[in-house]
């Protein structure tokens, strides 16, 4: 009787534990590489904090003009936001005594499409308005003169009562 050599038993490509790895491992990259793609194509060019900027060749300069007014008006102030309704309490100080209204923009830490702005209205010697919940977990938070003419920033977590607000060129930011 006839057999097969020992050495020389065929089987399926598929069957051997080597192939699994020439094949396995480019195909895991290639499907890597499209979700990265994917990804990168869903989020976009959003900028973290939107800013004023000039352009003068290769080199872009923030408009800092409403920073510095806020310095030199001393402004420091407070943002509380109630989690369970919304409700948007600005204390300033000093308090500007034109300002009737305030531009509050909350800002995504990571997608413009979901920043958010409202105008506050001024009662008494706060400022009250409303934002649409649920929020997510942090944002960054300008507070602004309704014509622009200054502005303070701060940033915001969940599961805090306030955050404090200062000029973003001030010291102890």
């Amino acid at each position: 009787m006839m057999g097969a050599a020992p050495g020389n038993t065929r089987s399926r490509w598929y069957h051997e534990p080597m192939m699994w790895l020439v094949v396995g491992i480019p195909a895991v990259l290639v499907a890597a590489s499209l979700v990265l793609v994917a990804i990168s194509v869903h989020v976009g060019a959003d900028e973290a904090l939107p800013v004023d900027v000039r352009r003068t060749a290769q080199i872009q300069q923030e408009d800092l003009r409403a920073d510095r007014a806020a310095i030199d008006l001393g402004l420091r102030g407070t943002l509380a936001i109630d989690a369970r309704t919304g409700a948007v309490e600005v204390r300033l100080a000093p308090l500007p005594d034109s300002t009737a209204t305030l531009a509050l923009t909350l800002i995504h830490p990571s997608r413009a499409a979901q920043d958010r702005r409202l105008t506050l209205t001024r009662s008494g010697d706060r400022f009250l308005g409303r934002v649409p919940l649920p929020l997510p977990a942090a944002w960054t938070v300008q507070v602004a003169a309704a014509d622009g003419a200054w502005r303070v920033a701060g940033r915001f977590e969940s599961g805090r009562i306030e955050a404090p607000l200062a000029p973003k060129l001030s010291e102890g930011r």
